[in-house]
Parts: structure tokens; sequence; C-alpha cells
């Protein structure tokens, strides 16, 4: 039996590779969902602290009109920042299945590769223990 082939070394290293970079790409996304969960509760209470600032003062029309408007800023940019977040979790999901197809698919070639090897192996000891019965048969037959 000859030698387990070549490229399958070199295939499982283009997997190693391309789960790393997966994972790579996991974190960096995992990260920006941090950033937009963080940006999204910041907003929150901003939220929050200008409907106390609202709570029982009297206003007048003026100040009631661009609280009014710092308030649909407000809900704007919280809109905004759930879209962005929601975004962000589905980037997450997918990447998280990409990952862990390049897992399976990694994990095929290294049993693939080690099961030729482990045959190689048994192979070459069969051939060596042969080759050392026969040696032993030829010498026992000259005493």
């Amino acid at each position: 039996m000859k030698r387990p082939p070549r490229i399958l070394k070199t295939l499982l290293s283009i997997r190693e590779l391309r789960e790393e970079r997966a994972r790579e790409r996991l974190g960096l996304a995992l990260s920006a969902l941090k950033n937009a969960t963080r940006d999204l509760e910041q907003i929150s209470e901003l939220q929050e602290s200008l409907f106390s600032e609202l709570s029982g003062r009297e206003l007048s029309g003026k100040d009631l009109f661009l609280y009014g408007q710092g308030l649909e800023a407000t809900f704007y940019e919280r809109r905004r920042a759930e879209e962005k977040c929601q975004a962000r979790k589905e980037e997450v999901e997918n990447l998280r299945k990409e990952l862990e197809k390049a897992h399976r698919e990694k994990r095929v070639v290294e049993r693939l590769y080690e099961r030729l090897r482990r045959k190689y192996r048994h192979e070459e000891e069969r051939n060596f223990f042969k080759e050392m019965d026969d040696l032993a048969l030829m010498r026992g037959g000259r005493s």
C-alpha cells in the first residue's frame, strides 16, 4: 500500500485555516453585537432620563414642542439601534453555522487522513514482520 496522498495533508491544512478564519470572523461579529447592544442600552437610558425629566413638570408649549422633537429623535435612533442589533444577531448566527460547517468538514478530512495513515502503518508493520519471518525461515534453513 502506498502512503496517504499528500493532498489530504494539504486539504486538512486548508480546512484548519478555514475553521480558524470562521472563528475569527465570529469573534469580530460577537464584538460588533456587543457594541450594538451597548449603544441600544445607552439610547434606552437617554429616553428614560428624558421621560423622567418630563414627569411632574409643567412645560410651556415651546418647551413641550422641543422635548417632543428630542423624543422623536430618540425613538428614531432607538429603532435604528434595534435594527442594527437584530442584523448583528443574524450575522452572528450565520457565522456560527459557518463555523460549525467548517469544523465538520475539517473533522471529516482528519478522520479520512487518520484512517489512511493507520491503514498504511498497519500494512508497513505487516510487511516488516513478513520480511522478518522470511529472514528467520531462510536463516533456520541454513543451520
